[in-house]
């Protein structure tokens, strides 16, 4: 067999592209030599294309160690990405244990996207696990790596008893590491950015004190952030008199002749910023640390500050080395290209800020920027530079309302022993003109088992079982359909579907094996028309309509403080990042709500139901007369239903001289009074019925007819009395006629 070699001749324009090449490299070489180190740094800072990201199981919000026991045991981490790039020198260091009292055959397994890649056979009482996993770095195009976790415990291999091994268990921390890199240069677009935010994304805004519009934007950023499963983070442009930390804070030996530079070498804890070219030399240290920016809201005081920053470091660079100044010039126009943005309404773009991309959101454009990157939409923001004339949010105009709408459910999966999947949705999202959800409907199909099992299926509301069922295994499609009752809806929700299959053997030896079960597109809600009612289930649909969020305006002065508080609340209560109006409302200017509202520190007209002062709080009942006082409470919150100028909502206040700080995500489920500590609600009541005695009437999952069985059978022995009463009185009525018949003949 011959191999033929086939060699083609260079067009003259592919010979071209090295030459020019070549030219550019000596001339950055001779640039580079020439400029001292200052702006030998600067040409580094510029060809480095590299964006470091750092992962943990903690940030992914797996809190608590995993942990493994049982015969098979098997588990899918997925690690985030960006979607459709490269990554680089990725690497996972995978922190566990595992106790070994039972003995038996005992192993451990590990894979990257389905490719295994540790095996470890395990014979010691107890040891560590720890180690460096290596990840490969191609593209993928779901923004995910999944590693998965495979742990096997048998007693015996000869005997037929209990396989399982309580005392045998992996524990995996949370404090297990992913750690890779990407190329900046591939990040091309507003999508590809929006997949490669981290877990906790940084929103960066001018200051402390923002306009309407920028808070606006802010808060409906960290909305949207927040219900794509991250937990936003929020950073002011530092100021000449703020105090900063400068522990983690390195200066290379290059810029240390910088007089900025080298005021921020004592790696104090606390620092007092002295001048505009520190901010400047801040952002330029911490790029990819503590000053990182992921999201920007641009308004005319953030280019303002920003750009006074960098030319005030670039005197002091000119004053040192005008080789270098130039260089840092040219750095500016390629690694800061947010400074000559131009700065116009509706607009969403990808830029660069101090060598990182970064998705920059117009002050004015908060609303729709959140209708793109919070609805279906999302996938088509493939440009950098986009402006968003219109961007609405597609709601069910039927009764019924699929799923997949509101995630990855849909598919089919391998079950074992157990597997399950989840959405989450909004009320105020979801309904509209009193519609609320009345049932779910899945269609499923499972395969049967080596001797015929059955999977079964539970259906689950906000942890609230449903129901269940043994499907019907012969790999057809079936309809399952639940109720929803109503005290199982909350502001937010979310349904989760769990398969457990419980094999049985006809050997005692015989290898456990997975069976595929599949959720197919057709699963849905229905809607059913309800009058909403006067609790935070029955606000949330008032929000679908229409809804305004009211601050008042000393929380602009205070944003860095307030913003959290803000997402917070609206989360919990429901509000819409898209549908939502927002108003400030100034000292002394009363709440006059014109739609269903959330209001944040701000007090209405007329008495509340709960009042506060100086620390003390008062919960009136039904009655308009105390249930509860307290005095000397601090860091406590309310939120309460109240009617405010016709219109209901809800209103959010503190107890004490300190607003609670609340670090996790929580629901404003049933009742109508909610008191708020740091660790979220510690008691959610209805005012006109504390005790909740409703629920043992108005949520009895019994028929009617199984409900007043009593009066029905009581209704149907009068019937039949009266039937029988009638029909012994026709009887006689025929009778006494066909004897008076007789006796006229």
């Amino acid at each position: 067999m011959r191999v033929l070699n086939r060699i083609s001749h260079p067009s003259r324009s592919s010979m071209l592209v090295p030459l020019a090449a070549a030219i550019l490299l000596s001339t950055v070489t001779a640039t580079a030599s020439s400029a001292d180190g200052v702006g030998r740094h600067f040409l580094q800072m510029a060809s480095d294309q590299s964006v470091q990201r750092q992962v943990t199981l903690k940030e992914l919000g797996i809190t608590t160690p995993l942990i493994f026991t049982g015969v098979e045991s098997q588990r899918e981490l997925f690690l985030p990405v960006p979607a459709g790039v490269q990554v680089t020198n990725a690497a996972l260091q995978f922190n566990a244990s595992y106790l070994r009292a039972d003995g038996g055959r005992t192993s451990m397994a590990l894979s990257v996207d389905g490719y295994p890649t540790v095996a470890r056979r395990l014979a010691e009482e107890q040891g560590d696990l720890s180690q460096g996993i290596a990840i490969p770095g191609q593209a993928r195009a779901d923004g995910f790596v999944k590693f998965g976790v495979k742990w096997s415990s048998v007693i015996s291999e000869t005997v037929c008893s209990d396989q399982r091994a309580p005392g045998n268990a992996l524990r995996i921390e949370p404090s297990t590491r992913f750690t890779y890199s990407y190329d900046r240069s591939a990040i091309k677009s507003i999508a590809t950015a929006w997949s490669a935010l981290p877990p906790n994304p940084v929103l960066l805004v001018s200051g402390r004190n923002l306009t309407p519009d920028a808070y606006d934007t802010a808060w409906r950023m960290g909305l949207t952030i927040k219900r794509a499963g991250k937990r936003p983070r929020w950073m002011a442009m530092p100021a000449v008199g703020d105090t900063v930390n400068l522990s983690e804070i390195s200066v290379p030996p290059e810029l240390r002749s910088i007089p900025s530079f080298a005021s921020l070498m004592n790696g104090d804890a606390k620092y007092k910023i002295k001048n505009n070219a520190e901010i400047a030399a801040l952002f330029i240290l911490g790029n990819q640390g503590q000053f990182r920016a992921d999201l920007v809201v641009a308004d005319a005081a953030m280019k303002t500050n920003l750009r006074n920053a960098m030319n005030a470091l670039g005197a002091e660079i000119q004053a040192s080395s005008p080789d270098a100044s130039t260089i840092f010039q040219n750095w500016l126009k390629t690694d800061v290209a947010i400074l000559d943005q131009k700065d116009e309404a509706d607009q969403l773009s990808l830029v660069s800020f101090v060598g990182s991309p970064v998705i920059m959101v117009s002050a004015k454009g908060g609303k729709k920027a959140a209708a793109l990157l919070d609805t279906l939409w999302r996938p088509i923001a493939a440009a950098k530079d986009l402006t968003v004339e219109t961007a609405e949010a597609l709601r069910a105009k039927a009764s019924t309302v699929l799923l997949s709408q509101f995630g990855g459910i849909n598919g089919t999966m391998d079950v074992s022993e157990k597997a399950e999947r989840a959405v989450s949705f909004e009320i105020g999202e979801l309904v509209g003109s009193g519609r609320l959800p009345s049932q779910v409907v899945f269609d499923l199909s499972a395969a049967p088992g080596t001797n015929g099992e059955a999977p079964v299926v539970s259906i689950f509301m906000n942890d609230y079982l449903l129901g269940a069922r043994v499907m019907t295994a012969d790999g057809q499609p079936h309809r399952v359909i639940v109720d929803i009752p109503y005290y199982t809806l909350a502001a937010r929700n979310i349904i989760r579907i769990a398969f457990i299959r419980q094999s049985s053997k006809l050997q005692c030896h015989d290898v456990t094996s997975s069976f595929p079960v599949t959720i197919f597109p057709g699963s849905h809600l229905k809607l059913k028309q309800m009058a909403p009612g006067n609790n935070f289930v029955g606000i949330a649909a008032r929000y679908a309509k229409e809804s305004t969020l009211i601050v008042k305006d000393a929380w602009l002065q205070d944003a860095l403080a307030m913003l959290p508080m803000t997402v917070r609340m609206a989360d919990a209560a429901g509000l819409s990042s898209i549908h939502t109006q927002f108003s400030v409302l100034k000292q002394g200017e009363p709440l006059k709500p014109a739609t269903p509202f959330l209001a944040l520190d701000v007090a209405p007209e007329g008495k509340p139901t709960a009042e506060e002062h100086n620390g003390a709080l008062v919960l009136n009942g039904a009655e308009k007369t105390p249930i509860l006082q307290l005095k000397g409470l601090d860091r406590i919150g309310v939120a309460e239903v109240v009617e405010v100028n016709g219109q209901s909502g809800i209103r959010f206040y503190s107890v004490g001289k300190n607003m609670p700080v609340l670090t996790s995500s929580f629901r404003l489920a049933h009742g109508n009074l909610a008191v708020i500590t740091d660790a979220g609600p510690v008691l959610q009541i209805d005012k006109n019925d504390p005790t909740d005695s409703r629920f043992a009437k108005e949520d009895n999952p019994q028929s009617l007819w199984q409900r007043h069985m009593e009066w029905w059978l009581a209704a149907i022995a009068v019937i039949i009395f009266i039937l029988i009463s009638a029909r012994v009185a026709q009887v006689r009525r025929n009778k006494r006629k066909a004897l008076e018949a007789q006796q006229g003949l």
